[in-house]
């Protein structure tokens, strides 16, 4: 199954008590089937917020038109979220998607790392990114100061003013993040050149491991297939079967993290209860499961 996980929602969502036209919707939407038609399993609409995250910033969930041939991960009346385990995920009917929410917020100062972090609204998310804006925050995010985060995600098409070092990174990675490519920036002519200089510096100091790939794009029309993303990486000297995993089992290892910080109980056991092995009082019996993760 393929993943793409970083369609971005208007600048407007990432505000509390922000809103999105009818039209706008109807953009993400369209999206989100022409994800499902080139052969997308999973999709997660990124709302990206600048500062602390609040509870506000869920209510622009609720207004989200229903659509059909898509599994939303979360309630359109309460904006709760329903999608509680991992392996519901990749159970999706033919002829139809998964889709996600997601969060990503843009880090300057730390207190705004903390806001989402294991806090009850952001557990309300599929998936919690940061991406840090200068080198400092990177560290922090790097190291482990917001444990409840999933990814951590760099504008590939942006100058940086740092580096991406090989001690930093592999931190990253030692925690279980994931480090996100969004091929947005490549798209561009006037980005192209900085997307490839920023994206082979994160693949040399990965060697390619725990990277994700997705789009980044709003408009249906600049989605690329999951073997066109493939493709990608030649420009960058990643082979393709190690960038064909940034959108399939990568993409999959990440949403196990996420579940895991959300589902489980430090990290280590989920408990799943059996309706049908409950007693008529109520009291679970023997065959009441306890998963381990």
């Amino acid at each position: 199954m393929f993943y793409d996980l970083n369609i971005a929602l208007p600048e407007a969502a990432g505000k509390p008590n922000g809103s999105m036209s009818s039209q706008e919707w109807a953009r993400v939407i369209q999206t989100i089937e022409q994800a499902r038609e080139l052969g997308y399993g999973v999709v997660a609409l990124n709302q990206v917020i600048s500062g602390k995250l609040t509870p506000d910033h869920l209510k622009i969930w609720t207004t989200m038109p229903n659509m059909s041939n898509a599994q939303l991960s979360w309630s359109l009346q309460t904006g709760k979220r329903t999608l509680k385990e991992c392996g519901s995920v990749s159970k999706v009917s033919r002829n139809s998607i998964r889709v996600l929410r997601r969060v990503t917020a843009l880090i300057s100062e730390a207190d705004h790392g903390h806001s989402v972090s294991g806090t009850a609204t952001s557990n309300e998310y599929d998936l919690v990114a940061v991406r840090p804006l200068n080198e400092k925050m990177l560290m922090a995010a790097s190291g482990g100061s917001w444990t409840n985060i999933d990814m951590i995600s760099l504008d590939m098409a942006a100058r940086w003013g740092f580096f991406a070092k090989h001690k930093t990174v592999g931190q990253a990675l030692s925690l279980g993040y994931a480090l996100e490519i969004s091929y947005q920036g490549a798209l561009d002519s006037s980005t192209r050149h900085q997307w490839v200089s920023n994206t082979a510096a994160v693949v040399r100091v990965t060697r390619g491991r725990n990277l994700v790939w997705t789009s980044g794009v709003q408009r249906a029309f600049d989605l690329r297939s999951p073997y066109d993303v493939t493709n990608l990486g030649d420009a960058v000297q990643l082979n393709k079967d190690l960038t064909k995993r940034g959108v399939s089992e990568n993409a999959r290892a990440l949403l196990v993290h996420a579940f895991t910080r959300t589902g489980t109980l430090r990290a280590a056991v989920a408990v799943s209860e059996n309706k049908r092995a409950m007693k008529e009082d109520g009291a679970p019996n023997k065959r009441a499961r306890i998963e381990m993760r």
